[in-house]
């Protein structure tokens, strides 16, 4: 009870805590607040209140997701550049990068905490995803042009496809960095 026992936080010069803890994804800060009771039982109970706060390290998944993610992009998007005649070559490609992604998708998963939101991280690597499946969509699509004897149009068709693919990447950047850098400086 708060007649046998007070609690107060040390100075911080008679503190034992460790200032050199670092954690590799995030960097924090230590709030000690003032000392509290309850008041919600029969007896009034002594409290310290301690608030963590954590920011995610953008610069640790730049380097270990971002960065890798948008290079299997672009190989996806080179794929475009093999002739739809190589089949072996564009299907062996996509699937591939396709496949990679997905299990760079599962390992990032598998490190960041858990959250029952969608994080900015989510979205990154289902586009990234999308952007590879499109690809080999692409691939399928002029490959159908092909062999039912509308070459021209599966060439037109794949020309469209070299252009505006990587273009609609550009734009989703463009659109996506601001927001995630706006988050980040805000702390959320």
């Amino acid at each position: 009870t708060n007649k046998q026992i007070q609690l107060k936080w040390m100075d911080q010069s008679h503190s034992n805590v460790n200032t050199n803890i670092s954690l590799a994804q995030f960097s924090y800060n230590v709030l000690l607040m003032d000392s509290y009771s309850t008041d919600y039982y029969d007896i009034a109970y002594p409290g310290l209140i301690m608030k963590l706060h954590l920011t995610r390290q953008i610069g640790y998944h730049i380097v270990q997701t971002y960065i890798p993610s948008a290079v299997f992009v672009v190989l996806a998007w080179l794929s475009l550049f093999i002739p739809a005649e190589s089949v072996p070559g564009r299907v062996g490609m996509g699937m591939t990068t396709l496949l990679t992604l997905t299990a760079m998708f599962s390992a990032v998963r598998q490190n960041v905490p858990r959250v029952s939101y969608i994080s900015f991280l989510d979205i990154w690597m289902l586009i990234c995803m999308l952007f590879v499946f499109s690809c080999i969509l692409e691939f399928i699509i002029a490959t159908v042009f092909i062999r039912s004897g509308k070459k021209s149009q599966g060439d037109k068709f794949e020309f469209i496809c070299k252009i505006c693919l990587p273009i609609i990447f550009i734009i989703f950047n463009t659109c996506y960095w601001p927001i995630l850098m706006a988050g980040y400086a805000d702390g959320k």
